[in-house]
């Protein structure tokens, strides 16, 4: 196996360090809400992502390949699902992951053309990324998160899209946008990881953008409906902070030499990375399956499918379960102590280019949060990373809050396609 060369090991450190100064510097400012053929690289007619690496149609998970029936159904391409199936397995329809274009798919990750995503622009990077919104407090993940499609799933994506989702995006475009990386720096001193909880940073998010809603011009019953929706949605902030992450890492994709982490994903059947160096190249294995609180007694792990989603983009950009010590009550869930929060942070400190000191924790005695994601680290040290998120059940809908850990294989892979292509 070749050894890395001195001169190799200072590109790799600079290349490195200036990954982790894009995401410690990253400015995330929402900017508007606009359909999803309209913002997203490749997203064209008869094309449709999923959450996680590529993987094809008869390898899928039951949800994702029911997600690919129901993008069909609602965007009109069949009317029947038997003419879906059909049409799929055709190979007309585009199926493309997720994080191979500028967004970000929770769940089962289900984006089609007409799909109102909420755009997110790094004001540091110049990057853009748009991910989808909830679909509200009934409906929550239905079609987008997960991959169910019927009448009232449709309309209430319609009335999003056509009535809910204007007003917001009026106001964003008035006030030339709203700032988040405020809302994140302060909930993390509030107990959020922005991952599995956003509780404060929702709310700082909500309470700014109401004010500029009322001023929009639209009829008042609109904006109260609107407000309403936006209101009434637990873990709004989610997809925000989502796109806030997938545009930081972004700016990274493709730097020379660097062994950062730019993606982390599953589909329920494999979990993959993305490494700078390596632009969009994918490393796989198996996909983990979660550990923790289910939130009924009824539930077991035989209702559970392994990691399936594209939330641990956060942890990409330095937060979720590395930041642990900010929210011991997610940990909690897991059964840790504060005690043992504060060491799942210093561990992955370990593994991580640099502490962030715009993320500054008070249970850390001020520090900042481990950031930048290394994989040459991980390859060597054996540590790998803590993905918090929630646990998915094969029916779609959630189980609990859960926790685990990348697999091991994907960053011994990633730094052996390096080592060929640096050493």
């Amino acid at each position: 196996m070749n050894t890395y060369s001195e001169e190799l090991l200072q590109k790799i450190a600079s290349a490195n360090d200036a990954a982790a100064e894009m995401l410690i510097h990253a400015d995330p400012v929402w900017t508007d809400i606009r359909p999803a053929g309209e913002v997203l690289e490749g997203m064209d007619d008869y094309t449709v992502t999923h959450s996680g690496p590529p993987i094809p149609y008869e390898d899928m998970v039951a949800l994702h390949k029911r997600g690919m029936i129901s993008a069909c159904l609602f965007e009109g391409w069949a009317k029947t699902e038997e003419e879906a199936e059909k049409l799929v397995e055709s190979g007309k329809l585009k199926i493309m992951a997720a994080l191979d274009t500028n967004t970000s798919g929770s769940g089962t990750g289900i984006i089609t053309k007409s799909v109102a995503l909420m755009v997110v622009e790094d004001r540091n990077n110049g990057k853009t990324a748009a991910v989808f919104p909830a679909e509200g407090p009934v409906y929550q993940g239905g079609f987008t998160g997960w991959g169910l499609y019927s009448e009232g799933i449709a309309e209430n994506m319609k009335k999003m899209r056509e009535y809910l989702l204007p007003p917001i995006a009026k106001a964003l475009r008035d006030i030339g946008g709203l700032p988040l990386k405020p809302f994140i720096a302060e909930s993390l001193r509030m107990g959020d990881e922005n991952h599995s909880r956003q509780t404060a940073s929702d709310l700082f998010m909500k309470n700014a953008i109401t004010l500029p809603m009322l001023k929009t011009g639209y009829p008042s019953e609109q904006i109260y409906d609107s407000l309403a929706y936006l209101l009434n949605t637990p873990r709004f902030f989610h997809g925000l902070g989502q796109a806030a992450s997938r545009a930081a890492s972004l700016g990274n994709v493709g730097r020379s030499y660097s062994t950062v982490v730019t993606a982390a994903c599953g589909n329920g059947r494999e979990y993959g990375i993305k490494i700078a160096a390596m632009g969009d190249e994918w490393f796989t294995a198996p996909s983990p399956m979660m550990k923790g609180k289910y939130l009924s007694e009824k539930f077991t792990i035989d209702d559970q499918i392994p990691w399936c989603g594209d939330s641990s983009v956060t942890e990409v950009a330095g937060l979720g379960g590395l930041a642990g010590a900010a929210s011991p009550i997610v940990c909690a869930f897991r059964g840790l102590t504060l005690e043992e929060a504060i060491k799942q942070t210093e561990e992955m400190s370990k593994i991580c280019v640099k502490r962030n000191p715009e993320y500054p924790i008070p249970n850390l005695n001020e520090a900042g949060l481990p950031v930048a994601i290394d994989a040459k680290r991980v390859a060597e040290t054996g540590i790998t990373p803590v993905i918090h998120g929630g646990m998915f059940n094969k029916e779609g809908g959630l189980l609990g809050p859960g926790a685990a850990r990348i697999p091991l294989e994907c960053f011994l892979k990633a730094t052996e396609t390096f080592r060929k292509r640096y050493c």
